[in-house]
């Protein structure tokens, strides 16, 4: 009896860290998403749309720059399985362009002396450099543009 409960303990407590290990995994994943992904419907374009992205999920003035992805989930985690190509450790290099937006922001107090969140943006087709665990992708690491290419703008004003 004494080893079929330490064998039922020793199984319990096995799952118990595969589960904590895969809860961490997509605990990664989401934070990625949310720091690197944009909405399907997001308008690039729209310099409040920007602001409001940055405010409502706590990125504004996180870094210098911040970089995000315009494509479908499903196409960004292909980095991290078949359309992506391993450059070092867990690090992959897609082989397809993505759009990708560049964002300098910053916290700034108004004359009101209200919190203003600043924003510029520029936007160009990469490579991106992700690093991925478990077949997703849990770190922006870099891009590289196409030779000859560079960013533009990415909105307009009068």
């Amino acid at each position: 009896i004494f080893f079929r409960v330490f064998a039922l303990l020793s199984l319990f407590f096995i799952l118990a860290l595969s589960d904590g290990a895969d809860r961490q995994q997509n605990e990664r994943y989401a934070e990625f998403k949310k720091k690197h992904i944009l909405p399907a419907d997001f308008q690039t374009d729209n310099e409040a749309a920007w602001v409001k992205h940055l405010e409502d999920n706590d990125l504004c003035g996180r870094t210098p720059v911040q970089s995000f992805i315009k494509d479908s989930e499903e196409n960004i985690k292909q980095i991290c399985n078949d359309s992506g190509t391993k450059i070092k450790d867990d690090y992959y290099k897609s082989t397809n362009l993505f759009q990708v937006y560049n964002i300098k922001s910053e916290n700034r107090t108004s004359q009101m002396l209200e919190w203003v969140c600043n924003v510029s943006c520029t936007t160009a087709k990469y490579y991106v450099i992700v690093e991925c665990q478990k077949k997703l992708p849990v770190h922006y690491h870099a891009q590289h543009i196409e030779k000859n290419k560079k960013p533009r703008p990415c909105y307009y004003t009068a």
